[in-house]
């Protein structure tokens, strides 16, 4: 009788471990926040489709489907139409303008958390709008959090990029690219209550360090290698004021100035209207390189407003 009470008393035992390392687990997967949507189970049936375009917010209710991740914000990008002056110095030395007139195809493909492969591709219809500052597509990839107070970081590559280039000189402009760090904050919701116009009003800055192995001058010479890279430090901010139109610019600092490339900015600056939201237009202006203060030396005395980037935006999502 006694050694079936002391079973009995371990087995409650064993049950109310076990119940208290449920709880336990519990609590600790209760503060995992996913940040993706729930799968809806019977979505063609329970939601109501929405036929009114202006209405649509991903292919998701275009399709009225819930399959093949649409409506998961797991893949989205943009076509753009891109227009601006390029100085170009001709064989003679003499440097004349040309316009830019490309198709600009992005698309971000998020693949875990915040992590994604970012590309652009250009098609341009003016070839001799080419200088060291444009490139025929771009990449990234990294971590590009959206939210406040984060930590992102990864790889870009603004290059040169060209689509005639051979796989060494991918290579080489490979280790061009830059590995950076960076840091999101944006307003207090006091400060933003206290200023904002509309429910777009918000102001966000980022600060950060990229660090590219190697490095070019401006004979074309490549320098550098793992210890011996070129460091940028910057910060940049953009402040939405009213129905998605913002101001935004940067700074940059270069900790060793003989490493700076001639079309390296000391700043950059941009606004327009831009809505992130599917199906939606969005115009906007860019000028990223170049730039110095006044009474700094540059060799592109001819470079100015109008050799930014003007942009005409279409925005979706899968």
């Amino acid at each position: 009788m006694i050694y079936k009470e002391k079973t009995a008393l371990k087995f409650k035992v064993h049950i109310l471990l076990l119940l208290c390392s449920v709880l336990l687990v519990n609590r600790y997967s209760a503060q995992i926040i996913i940040e993706e949507e729930p799968k809806r189970l019977y979505y063609e049936f329970a939601t109501k489709r929405i036929t009114k375009f202006s209405e649509m917010k991903n292919f998701r209710d275009v399709f009225h489907k819930d399959k093949l991740l649409m409506g998961k914000n797991r893949i989205l990008g943009t076509f753009s139409y891109n227009t601006g002056r390029v100085l170009v110095t001709g064989k003679d030395g003499k440097t004349t303008g040309e316009w830019r007139q490309a198709i600009g195809i992005y698309t971000r493909i998020r693949f875990f958390e915040q992590f994604s492969l970012n590309t652009t591709f250009f098609i341009d219809f003016n070839k001799r709008a080419s200088a060291r500052w444009t490139s025929d597509y771009s990449y990234t990839i990294g971590r590009y959090h959206w939210k406040p107070n984060k930590f992102n970081y990864g790889y870009e590559n603004y290059l040169n990029n060209k689509y005639s280039d051979n796989l060494k000189t991918f290579g080489e402009k490979f280790l061009e690219g830059y590995y950076f760090l960076s840091f999101q904050n944006a307003l207090s919701d006091r400060v933003r209550e206290a200023i904002k116009l509309d429910e777009s009003t918000n102001m966000r800055f980022n600060y950060f360090v990229r660090y590219s192995i190697k490095y070019r001058d401006e004979f074309n010479k490549i320098h550098g290698g793992i210890a011996n890279g070129k460091v940028v430090l910057g910060a940049a901010g953009r402040y939405t004021f009213y129905k998605n139109l913002y101001i935004e610019g940067g700074v940059y600092y270069y900790p060793e100035a003989g490493k700076r490339q001639p079309w390296d900015p000391d700043y950059s600056y941009g606004f327009g209207y831009f809505d992130w939201r599917s199906f939606r237009a969005s115009v906007t202006y860019g000028n990223w390189a170049i730039n110095r203060w006044p009474g700094t030396k540059t060799p592109y005395k001819d470079y100015g407003f109008l050799d930014g980037q003007f942009r005409v935006i279409a925005n979706w999502i899968w």
